[in-house]
């Protein structure tokens, strides 16, 4: 590994004098003056990186030219994807870069925050919404399968009642069939008779009720 030197540069790390090089070299010819004649005797990596620089230092335009290395630099640390920001590049309309400029001019805002707030934003909500259609979905499965099930359980209510009635039916028809006759006229007590009919009326509500009961247990243990 490469000692540190004393006249180490501060803003410049040690992984960066590749970059920094190739930086200063492809922009040397452009300087038109003595700085553009780059030492050709250096040592190699970052300590021959710092005399470069320094080189370029001693020259007006030279100076220049490390000052917008520098600015390119720190713009090449913050669009760094180590640095957790990733450059994006889009075209917006002319009128909604107005307005982001616009808003950027406030203390505080600038369009990177600005663009940053609104896609968090929009995220957020668009998650919020997944969430309660999601929710509204899951609500209505359940309606369905509650609804479901009360049909079974009204399905099973009308069986057993239609049952019932078939039973007092073929009686009924096998008490005619054994007069050979119409009905003969009821000379009994219509009281007794009546509450005979209570009686029987109140076995088919037991199973019915019971139906009911057995729905309404099963209905709780799958909420």
């Amino acid at each position: 590994m490469e000692k540190a030197a004393k006249n180490d540069l501060k803003w410049l790390h040690r992984d960066e004098w590749a970059w920094a090089e190739r930086y200063l070299q492809e922009r040397a010819n452009s300087l038109g003056s003595s700085a553009a004649s780059i030492p050709r005797r250096r040592n190699p990596g970052y300590s021959g990186t710092v005399e470069l620089i320094r080189f370029f230092e001693q020259h007006t335009a030279g100076l220049k030219l490390v000052e917008r290395m520098k600015n390119a630099l720190r713009q090449r640390r913050y669009r760094s994807p180590s640095n957790g920001k990733q450059a994006c590049t889009f075209s917006l309309p002319n009128s909604t870069v107005k307005k982001l400029r616009r808003l950027a001019a406030a203390p505080g805002q600038t369009e990177t925050s600005i663009v940053t707030e609104l896609i968090d934003g929009l995220h957020s909500l668009t998650q919020e919404q997944q969430t309660k259609a999601k929710q509204l979905k899951e609500a209505a499965q359940s309606e369905q399968k509650a609804a479901k099930q009360t049909n079974a359980m009204l399905k099973r209510q009308l069986d057993v009642a239609m049952k019932h009635l078939e039973r007092h039916v073929e009686l009924l028809v096998m008490w005619e069939s054994s007069m050979e006759t119409n009905p003969p006229p009821f000379d009994g007590d219509e009281a007794d008779a009546r509450r005979e009919v209570e009686k029987r009326m109140k076995g088919v509500k037991r199973s019915l009720n019971f139906i009911a009961f057995e729905h309404d247990v099963v209905s709780e243990r799958l909420i």
